[in-house]
């Protein structure tokens, strides 16, 4: 998988994409908690994937491939500074490589 995050700007946001890959949408699941759980002082929104909102920002995971194998999520982020934005994937990031080591 694409491990690159891209990069654009829309006003008054930059938008950061990333892909992640999962083994079964389980390991999608635990990420998905684990995630929550990391930005638990924030608000958020587990409706359809996630949805977390933070300090002149927010970003969603979500998964359209729950039922196939490998599971593909996208990370769509949006920050009006960069650098936060950045830090926030670096962050939602570590989750995915903590995850990845334990199996």
């Amino acid at each position: 998988m694409d491990n690159e995050t891209n990069i654009s700007f829309a006003s008054p946001y930059h938008q950061l994409i990333r892909k992640t890959t999962f083994s079964s949408s389980k390991r999608y699941h635990k990420f998905i908690n684990w995630v929550s759980g990391e930005f638990d002082l924030y608000l958020q929104d587990e409706s359809n994937g996630l949805h977390v909102f933070f300090p002149e920002g927010k970003f969603h995971i979500k998964s359209d491939t729950e039922n196939d194998t490998p599971v593909i999520a996208e990370i769509h982020l949006k920050s009006k500074v960069l650098q936060k934005g950045i830090d926030k994937i670096d962050e939602i990031m570590s989750v995915y490589n903590s995850l990845a080591k334990i199996s």
